[in-house]
C-alpha cells in the first residue's frame, strides 16, 4: 500500500469515526434536552405539593391530633 493509499484509508476511517461521533452527540443531546424537560416539569409539580402542604397545614388546628378526642363514625 503506498504512503498516499495509506494517507486516504486514514482519512476514509476519520471521516467514519466523526459521523459516528456526530450521531451519538445528537442523541446525547436529544435525551439531555428531553431529561431537562422532565426535570423541570417535576420542579413545578414539587413547588405546587409543597404549596399545597404549607396551605393544609396552615388551616390545621393548633392543638396536636390525639385519636381519643375523635368520635367514631357511627355515632
Amino acid at each position: 500500500m503506498s504512503t498516499l493509499e495509506s494517507l486516504q484509508h486514514q482519512i476514509d476511517e476519520l471521516q467514519t469515526k466523526l459521523a459516528f461521533q456526530d450521531d451519538t452527540i445528537d442523541q446525547l443531546n436529544r435525551i439531555v434536552t428531553k431529561q431537562d424537560e422532565i426535570i423541570r416539569l417535576m420542579q413545578s409539580k414539587f413547588s405546587l405539593i409543597g404549596d399545597k402542604i404549607q396551605d393544609i397545614e396552615a388551616n390545621l388546628p393548633n392543638k396536636p391530633f390525639n385519636p381519643n378526642d375523635e368520635v367514631p363514625p357511627h355515632y
